[in-house]
């Protein structure tokens, strides 16, 4: 079926009723349009007069001329495959051009994130640097040619010192007999956790990732007297106050060029005075810490020392306060005029001191020291007059008992020692095991349980000397810990830059 005006098959197929001829519908509407007669017979003709033809399927347009033949194909084929390769060549370039462009913002956005960190570390360093020049200001520098003089005997600081006078030694000996008196009459608090709950002990909470990724781990702590905050310090150089009942760091302490080696917390007063802080570093200085309007500000820095501070104790009239130091001497301080009152030096210690602690009463010091000897100290005097010797390595860490009665130490050697400081004699070594290490020993308040921290923590029984509990969970070696008042909680820090809380589970607490 062809149109009989186009000679081709009609899309739009119609028949006229007049002459009997198909068209093609536009076409002949078209023509009639123009004409009003049939194009073939010449009858007069109207759009009435075509019939519409229903085809199915419709009428397939044949292909053109051209592509009829094998020649043909092959030529239409050529022409198509030479404009896709055209179009492949300008798509290449394109990408290629894409690539260009996307490489260079690559490289622009790393030299930019280089900058910035560079700038970043710039800041920081000025920042830390500032801090520093702040916190020194009006500070005197410690003398390069202080005399020093015989073992056990003061040493010229350099400073306007008025030495332990018949003054101070009277403060510390009032202090030392209202304590001691008090002291026999202590009994245990009732509420006191115990030995079953202390055998019973979890870690109840955690606090990650304090302190800095760059210089990792918690090097020191201690808790308030209300046991609210915890004051911690670390290789960063910075210390912080830790607020438990927010879970949140409320301070940041910067001033300290090297890593914090000793931190201490004090309260003399009213709670709405707020507690002082303290912190020794091994940039050679003690720095205190005041509260202010916001947060805390360094108020005095001590840097009577030569060598790194090892620690920092004390004294228990809460006026003084001790530091010993790789320099191989202790010095004693006044807290209110941050003056230093004395600094000794011994001959027998040459390696200076690794740890320091008051003894209850106030009259006696312990001192650790590098040589792994225990030296007892009569702060009237100020001289030696006693030495615990057996330990094999450094000295860690010391500790005296609420009863006055017995000295805890710990050493390199991954022995915890026992001494009794009436017969000045050791009467217990606790092994920990082979590959244990032990960094911190320390008693509760009530002196009935002992507890050491090193690769994991112990905790012990007084007298019996019974481990009840092994705690572990930390990634990295324990620093310090410290327990609470009635020994519900132990806080522990350790070099894995975590604050753990150990104690009893709080269903069985209420139980």
């Amino acid at each position: 079926m062809f149109c009989a005006i186009s000679g081709e098959p009609p899309q739009e197929p119609v028949v006229s009723k007049k002459s009997g001829h198909v068209y093609e519908k536009r076409l002949i509407f078209k023509y009639l349009a123009d004409n009003g007669k049939d194009p073939i017979t010449g009858e007069d003709t109207v759009e009435e007069d075509l019939v519409d033809i229903k085809i199915n399927p419709k009428t397939v347009k044949p292909r053109p001329a051209s592509l009829t033949s094998v020649p043909s194909l092959i030529s239409a084929f050529q022409t198509e495959w030479d404009s896709l390769m055209l179009e492949t060549y300008e798509l290449k370039q394109q990408y290629q051009q894409v690539r260009q462009e996307l490489s260079h913002a690559l490289y622009s956005h790393d030299a930019a994130c280089r900058v910035i960190a560079r700038l970043m570390k710039e800041r920081d360093a000025a920042r830390d640097a500032l801090a520093n020049v702040q916190a020194h200001i009006n500070v005197p520098p410690p003398p390069s040619d202080a005399a020093v003089p015989e073992g056990g005997q003061p040493m010229d600081t350099g400073e306007d010192e008025t030495g332990i006078n018949d003054k101070v030694i009277q403060r510390l000996t009032e202090t030392s007999e209202i304590l001691s008196k008090t002291r026999k009459k202590r009994k245990a608090p009732p509420n006191l956790a115990s030995v079953d709950e202390v055998k019973n002990y979890r870690q109840i909470s955690y606090v990650p990732s304090l302190h800095k990724t760059t210089s990792p781990g918690i090097t020191c702590l201690d808790l308030d007297e209300t046991e609210t905050f915890v004051l911690t310090g670390g290789n960063d150089r910075i210390v912080q106050i830790y607020q438990r009942e927010e879970e949140t760091v409320v301070g940041v302490l910067k001033g300290h060029t090297k890593k914090i080696t000793d931190v201490l917390w004090h309260r003399k007063g009213s709670s709405e005075e707020g507690d002082i802080a303290f912190s020794a570093s091994a940039d050679k200085t003690v720095k205190i810490w005041r509260p202010a309007e916001k947060g805390y500000v360094n108020s005095k820095t001590i840097n009577v020392h030569t060598q790194e501070v090892t620690g920092i104790g004390l004294h228990a009239t809460k006026d003084y306060l001790v530091s010993v130091s790789l320099d191989s001497t202790w010095a004693f301080h006044d807290i209110e005029t941050g003056s230093t009152l004395i600094k000794v030096e011994c001959n027998e210690v040459n390696n200076g001191y690794s740890s320091v602690e008051f003894h209850p009463d106030g009259l006696i010091l312990g001192t650790g020291t590098n040589d792994s000897v225990v030296r007892i100290w009569d702060m009237k005097s100020q001289t030696n007059v006693a030495s615990f010797e057996g330990h094999t390595g450094r000295v860690t860490s010391l500790s005296f008992s609420e009863n006055g009665y017995y000295l805890a130490t710990a050493s390199e050697d991954n022995l915890v020692k026992l001494w009794d400081l009436r017969k000045l004699d050791n009467f217990k070594t606790i092994t920990l095991g082979e590959g244990a290490k032990v960094n911190k020993v320390a008693w509760d308040l009530s002196g009935n349980y002992l507890a050491a921290g090193g690769t994991d923590v112990r905790i012990f029984q007084a007298k019996t000397w019974n481990e009840l509990a092994v705690l572990t969970g930390n990634a990295a070696e324990i620093t310090d810990l410290k327990f609470e008042r009635l020994v519900k909680h132990l806080v522990v820090g350790g070099l894995d830059r975590t604050l753990r809380f150990y104690g009893v589970p709080i269903d069985e607490e209420e139980g």
